[in-house]
């Protein structure tokens, strides 16, 4: 007897998010949230089956970009990969996942190949309905653990497409997301975020992962050593809500002591893209030798200006270090060091006599703290400034049906446990 593929994995979908529930509740509570779950994806899927496109319209391209909300496509994250792949000569759309009341209501709904359970039967039907309106060759996928995902895997298989997984950002977190893993290939910005998966010990479907670097970066970030002469610190910002986290105002505090104590130095602050950065409003008025950078200061822009760069729990410590800029880690915060700052730069500094002693080593050898930056770039960004061209050849290849290049590391990233 031939299994129903679409069946079979319907199935192991409920093991895996039962299993994600179990990391963080109880019994009893893991049950409630799956009883809950369950509810509304079958639901959705009852109604689904009323709702079915009487025909499919074709709008085809050679790539289909799928984000993860209709209002991720405003924020033109993708604009670098966008104009790369159109540059080449391809037909590349962009469209959002959208939510079940408009997929329903709009009918953006294909009865899937084989039968589903009710309760996934929405979201195979909504990937179905993709995968025939657009017949893309390589489906860019944006959104980190969506359920759709093997739906549109299954479905692009049958018409000979593949989905190809975009990181957007290093995947060291521990986000409970990172655990879907069903995918042709999984594009990863290196090889911190490939351990960083083949740690997790919950993973769901295979896929192939490839170190293409990131799509992200462009050549801004080339730059020629700081001169160390000019003594100007760069202090890299936390998000708005550890903002408001005592420790974190805290070593805000010591940063801006030792500001104080040695005008000597500039010292810059980046703030974080969402945060108005109070505490440093009040700082630059009483200190003359600290600079808040506004909104319209880039990231690039602002490493040009620093010979060091202060880092407390930003992932920009990347692009810090990919500019060639000696970083030194300052957090009384206390959080996992995700990024593995440590491995690199030495352990985390809590003190401004701490500050001010290795301020004195990356004087005294600068050349080594350069090649720490380098080991470090190279760890979470394969490639370098170079992932975008890689990135365009590697889909350039798979849509044209070519081996990728002997020069991307691939690895194969099983399903974990084997059993799930």
């Amino acid at each position: 007897m031939t299994l129903n593929p679409w069946a079979v994995k319907a199935r192991a979908l409920d093991r895996y998010r039962w299993r994600l529930l179990r990391e963080r509740h109880s019994l009893l509570g893991s049950a409630l949230r799956f009883a809950r779950e369950a509810l509304g994806d079958w639901w959705f899927g009852l109604r689904a089956k009323y709702r079915l496109a009487s025909s499919v319209e074709v709008d085809s391209c050679d790539f289909l970009l799928l984000q993860s909300a209709p209002k991720v496509i405003a924020f033109q994250r993708k604009k670098l990969l966008i104009e790369g792949v159109r540059g080449r000569g391809y037909h590349l759309l962009e469209t959002a996942l959208r939510p079940p009341r408009a997929i329903l209501r709009e009918r953006l709904l294909k009865r899937p190949r084989h039968a589903v359970p009710t309760r996934y039967f929405g979201m195979a039907a909504h990937a179905e309905w993709l995968v025939q309106h657009h017949q893309p060759r390589v489906l860019l996928n944006d959104r980190n653990g969506s359920l759709y995902a093997p739906f549109l895997r299954l479905a692009l298989a049958a018409s000979g497409g593949l989905l190809v997984h975009l990181a957007h950002a290093t995947t060291v977190e521990r986000s409970r997301r990172l655990g879907m893993n069903d995918y042709d290939y999984y594009f990863l910005f290196g090889q911190s975020s490939l351990e960083a998966l083949q740690a997790r010990t919950l993973r769901f479907g295979s896929s192939t992962a490839v170190l293409v670097g990131s799509h992200m970066i462009d050549d801004s970030y080339v730059m020629p050593a700081p001169d160390l002469a000019t003594r100007t610190l760069l202090i890299l910002g936390v998000g708005p809500d550890k903002e408001k986290e005592s420790a974190y105002q805290q070593t805000y505090a010591l940063l801006a002591s030792w500001a104080r104590r040695h005008p000597e130095y500039r010292v810059l602050v980046k703030p974080h893209p969402r945060s108005q950065a109070p505490f440093w409003q009040g700082v630059v008025q009483a200190t003359a030798n600290v600079e808040l950078l506004g909104a319209d200061c880039s990231l690039a822009a602002a490493l040009k200006r620093a010979s060091v760069v202060v880092n407390i729990l930003s992932n920009a410590v990347i692009e810090a270090a990919l500019a060639g800029r000696p970083v030194l880690c300052v957090d009384l915060g206390g959080q996992q060091d995700i990024f593995q700052q440590q491995r690199f730069f030495g352990p985390v500094i809590r003190a401004e006599d701490e500050l001010e002693q290795r301020l004195l080593g990356i004087e005294a050898d600068f050349g080594q703290a350069l090649e720490q930056s380098r080991a470090f770039a190279e760890f979470h960004l394969a490639h370098g400034a170079g992932g975008l061209a890689s990135t365009l050849d590697a889909l350039q290849r798979l849509h044209d049906g070519n081996s990728l290049s002997a020069e991307l590391r691939t690895v194969t990233l099983e399903e974990h446990p084997a059993n799930l």
